[in-house]
């Protein structure tokens, strides 16, 4: 047991003691809100370009979404790694340099804060700092991907591996904040990218007999496995649920605080088109390592997995001890590098937006407010650990399906419920805060209240109601602002 895992055990150390000292070297440039939040400003977008696409495919690629490619087959993969990247990528190049822009004038660090100075409205900014709160759910989703991982890898109880992944990842945030976080992010997605390619290259005995060979393979799983759709699945049984869906998903994923705040680190326009090559460029090679769920698939014999463990059986049956600890120190660096993304984004929403809604003036315009917001954006995150903890621990011992539906339900309600107001911020001058609440709270009703509500065969995907509820919103946004008359039209 200890050969088994000794390799494994280096390899995280020396992942540890290098992370440490970057968060320990950056903890002097993290000396206000702002630069915890999002950085001096000085980092090359090629690093800032790494850290997106380090966020935007977490554990959740590398760990959890394989497993439903494992149980659902071709069709998964056509839904996760083809519509939902293609929507992110348009939604990218559409949006980031706008955001940026706007962003760069007015010195905001967070997307609630857009939002309320876009509207002029600091009701705003409590309101979507309270529903930024959602994204604790994907949080859950990478500790216990992560949580499984390392219990495999190192060989230590499940409980343990929990509280060495929430304790290593919030401390070093404490200490080095957004700096940290990028600069960790592109050494993560270094290792991811090794990690990936091993991953890819781990089925290359599938396609001995060329593409036909491997689908006759799919297909003999069962014959909607290689197929285009699945019927007999619970997340692609038809073209809307696996593209239409994804696609739309796609576009709002990326206004998620954690990925589209990325733009405000870029210092000028003329880095956004190099940021986002990078990103675009390896991103799509983390999305590719989906398709892995199905090399798990034809590999693995006996018993049907659970998804959220498939990965982790794959990675220990497949691969000796040596690379077996390389791709467990990649699928942390991935679950990392998110969970760093997050916990900056929310700490960040928590003192800079939702306390100075609430506090005072007197408190919030004091000189030393950003050295106090720093501090209490710490005691957040602080407080925030135990809160992680339990809810993952929670998910460990009653999953449903999968903890990828959890977590889904939370963030596609969040960005359904954020992507209309910005879009609109960003493109019209005739949307007011009225429009932006009231089409936000239309995104969440749709969301929530087909998935709970049990509305249509599709109200157990959170991508359908998620889907659903963004073009309410929209259409409700649009009647809205066909309506109104600015103040020149009214005179």
């Amino acid at each position: 047991m200890i050969g088994e895992t000794l390799y494994a055990w280096i390899a995280f150390s020396a992942y540890a003691v290098a992370i440490a000292g970057i968060a320990l070297w950056s903890r002097s440039r993290a000396r206000s809100m702002e630069s915890f939040s999002v950085g001096t400003r000085t980092v090359s977008p090629f690093f800032v370009g790494l850290s997106l696409a380090a966020n935007m495919t977490s554990a959740a690629t590398f760990v959890i979404n394989p497993g439903l490619m494992y149980l659902y087959g071709w069709a998964g993969v056509l839904g996760y790694a083809v519509a939902t990247p293609l929507g992110i990528y348009i939604a990218l190049i559409v949006f980031s340099k706008k955001f940026r822009s706007i962003g760069d004038r007015t010195r905001v660090i967070t997307v609630p804060q857009w939002i309320g100075d876009r509207y002029g409205a600091p009701g705003l900014k409590v309101y979507f700092s309270l529903l930024s709160l959602l994204q604790v759910s994907f949080l859950v989703l990478i500790v216990v991907g992560l949580s499984v991982v390392l219990q495999g890898t190192l060989g230590i109880p499940i409980e343990v591996a929990l509280l060495v992944i929430v304790g290593f990842t919030f401390a070093y945030i404490l200490l080095g904040g957004a700096s940290a976080h990028i600069m960790t992010n592109a050494l993560q997605a270094g290792i991811m990218i090794v990690v990936a390619l091993i991953f890819l290259g781990s089925g290359a005995e599938y396609f001995r007999d060329g593409i036909g060979g491997f689908f006759a393979r799919l297909d003999a799983v069962s014959p909607a496995y290689g197929a285009a759709v699945n019927p007999d699945s619970l997340l692609f049984r038809d073209w809307f649920e696996t593209f239409a869906a994804n696609f739309i998903i796609g576009v709002a994923i990326i206004l998620q605080p954690h990925i589209i705040s990325k733009a405000l680190y870029l210092r000028t326009e003329r880095d956004v088109n190099r940021y986002l090559v990078t990103a675009i460029v390896v991103s799509y090679l983390f999305f590719a390592v989906l398709v892995t769920g199905l090399f798990a698939r034809l590999a693995l014999d006996g018993e049907m997995l659970k998804p959220d463990v498939v990965m982790a059986t794959y990675i220990v049956e497949r691969f000796a001890p040596p690379l077996r600890a390389l791709i467990g120190l990649g699928i942390l660096a991935a679950g990392f590098s998110t969970l760093e993304g997050i916990l900056i984004a929310l700490s960040s929403i928590f003192a800079n937006d939702f306390l100075r809604g609430v506090l005072p003036a007197r408190l919030t315009e004091r000189p030393d407010w950003q050295q106090r917001s720093l501090r209490y954006a710490k005691i957040f995150l602080a407080a925030l650990a135990p809160v992680t903890l339990l809810l993952s621990w929670e998910q460990i011992l009653h999953p449903s399906l999968s903890v990828a539906l959890f977590a889904q339900n939370g963030v596609y309600g969040l960005f359904a419920a954020t992507f209309v107001p910005i879009l609109f911020g960003v493109f019209s001058k005739r949307t007011t805060k009225g429009m932006a609440l009231a089409s936000s709270l239309v995104a969440l009703t749709v969301h929530f209240g087909m998935y709970y509500g049990e509305i249509t065969m599709y109200h157990n995907n959170p991508g359908v109601t998620a889907a659903c509820a963004l073009i309410a919103s929209l259409l409700a946004m649009a009647v809205m602002t066909a309506f109104h008359r600015t103040p020149a039209e009214g005179a």
